[in-house]
């Protein structure tokens, strides 16, 4: 384990990006002993941090190493900013319905698998259950009517460099073309694309927002704020991994979050969500303490 704290540490200090204010920097300190104590634990952790508005607007503080995760449902988020886009060019509608039928339908979770197949089903209701409540089917039928080469391509006009959107949910992975890969540097650039409206229009924008902000689990970023404030995100799990993306909305400023966590000592699903979510509420507790005020 000495070893694997060794090799933390290297990746601590070659993978941030120097904070802009007092206040980033006061949470790098803290973050720092964090994830070395995560470290020993035997969890692999990656935090990214980008304030958005307000005075610090631009400080970006990147933590942990940029090598991939197994993304699990944050991947959705590429899928769901593509969908986004070819609304705005006018390809797509969030009217417009798509048939899923009884072959689309798969396991963990959502509703649409709950319900009578085939039926006709608007990509609005397929968005907005793939964003809130992790519906796979739904993620599965926009993947067919979005398309990987739109997924890829924006990846490639935001420079992203490890995000990949490769296979359908329960799909088996053939790495490395057709299997799912994300960073927090990757996922902190998507965010900021999303939210600052390069990337999308005003209504785009909102309309995913709000889907974010309706998002069912509440253990990892929602669990490490005070009650009353805004979260938009999307959570991942799934084996070994926990993660949580997304905006936290602060009176005069927003944060970007990216937080990826790893259990490298098993795989099991409950015992790795026990160990793991209150790591990322803890996580998401500090950097509010140190920027949200």
């Amino acid at each position: 384990m000495a070893c694997f704290r060794k090799w933390m540490a290297v990746l601590l200090a070659a993978c941030w990006i120097a904070p802009a204010s007092a206040d980033f920097n006061s949470l790098q300190a803290e973050l720092r002993e964090t994830l070395q104590q995560a470290g020993d634990q035997g969890i692999r952790v990656s935090v990214g941090v980008s304030a958005l508005e307000g005075g610090s607007a631009g400080a970006t503080l990147l933590m942990g190493d940029a090598l991939s995760y197994a993304p699990a449902s944050t991947i959705k988020m590429l899928l769901v900013a593509s969908l986004m886009q070819q609304v705005d060019a006018g390809l797509l509608t969030l009217q417009q319905t798509t048939t899923v039928s009884p072959a689309d339908v798969v396991g963990g979770y959502g509703v649409l698998q709950e319900e009578a197949q085939p039926q006709d089903v608007t990509l609005g209701r397929l968005a907005e259950l793939t964003v809130t409540i992790s519906d796979n089917t739904a993620t599965n039928v926009l993947v067919d009517v979005v398309g990987y080469p739109a997924m890829a391509g924006l990846a490639a006009q935001l420079g992203l460099e490890l995000m990949h959107f490769g296979r359908k949910m329960f799909e088996a992975p053939e790495p490395p073309a057709k299997d799912n890969y994300i960073n927090a540097p990757d996922a902190l650039a998507l965010l900021t694309a999303i939210y600052s409206g390069t990337l999308l229009s005003d209504d785009s924008r909102d309309q995913i927002m709000r889907w974010l902000s309706a998002q069912t689990v509440r253990t990892k970023i929602a669990a490490g704020v005070p009650d009353g404030v805004k979260v938009a995100h999307k959570t991942g799990e799934n084996g070994p991994v926990s993660h949580d993306i997304g905006f936290i909305m602060l009176p005069d400023s927003t944060l970007a979050v990216a937080i990826f966590t790893e259990n490298l000592k098993g795989s099991d699903f409950d015992a790795s969500q026990a160990l793991l979510n209150p790591l990322v509420a803890e996580i998401t507790s500090t950097i509010y303490r140190h920027l949200g005020r």
